[in-house]
């Protein structure tokens, strides 16, 4: 998966595989992207990321954490290296694979990793919006 965000603009692209494909908008803030061959999802677009992720209902909690930690450590101005050291006992790599949404956490680390950011919601995570 791979996930990029802007903060500036408040925009995050998450997509799950690297194929052709085109655009459909699922509302004012949300842009599907489907596979040219399969019509099938390959990734999404949100405007106002910070809260448009976490209300979508067709995200795997999993892919909401990873979007959560790539927004928090970019608004935070961390590297990846400087965020795994804020939360400890963690590799940089499995740092890497949870931003990548590649890794399931556990409730120990996600434990930890709320310790690590006080100040952050990470409640928003479990949104069931549109």
């Amino acid at each position: 998966m791979k996930i990029t965000y802007d903060r500036d603009i408040d925009y995050m692209e998450i997509f799950f595989k690297k194929e052709a494909n085109y655009g459909d908008e699922i509302n004012d803030h949300v842009m599907v992207f489907k596979s040219e061959k399969t019509d099938k999802p390959v990734g999404y677009a949100f405007e106002s990321a910070s809260e448009t992720v976490f209300q979508s209902n067709f995200l795997h909690l999993t892919t909401k954490l990873a979007a959560l930690l790539k927004i928090i450590r970019t608004a935070e101005g961390l590297t990846q290296e400087e965020a795994a050291k804020r939360i400890g006992d963690i590799t940089l790599r499995h740092y890497q694979r949870l931003e990548a949404g590649e890794e399931n956490t556990t409730l120990e680390m996600l434990e930890r990793i709320t310790a690590a950011f006080p100040q952050q919601d990470f409640s928003k995570m479990l949104s069931k919006g549109a």
